[in-house]
């Protein structure tokens, strides 16, 4: 019976790990692709926000992976363009 149970712990553990994993390369991915996009504006604001608070690295990476697949949205244009 404790094989079992600690074969399910090693399962749930690597899924975590796999999961914690993507979860910063998706959010790294993000960050760059936010870069990228503040270059392409020419926006030194959003620039220095990616860069200098990393904090808010939970708002541009979500926000950078989105615009990679779909587009920048409207609110950062009209908000750093």
């Amino acid at each position: 019976m404790d094989a079992i149970k600690g074969f399910f712990e090693s399962m749930f553990g690597a899924a975590g790990v796999v999961v914690g994993i993507a979860f910063f390369a998706t959010v790294s991915i993000g960050t760059l692709y936010w870069l990228w996009m503040a270059i392409q504006l020419g926006s030194f604001l959003m620039f220095a926000i990616a860069i200098f608070f990393p904090p808010a690295m939970l708002v541009t990476g979500p926000v950078g992976l989105y615009s990679l697949i779909f587009g920048p949205p409207e609110w950062v244009i009209n908000m750093f363009g």
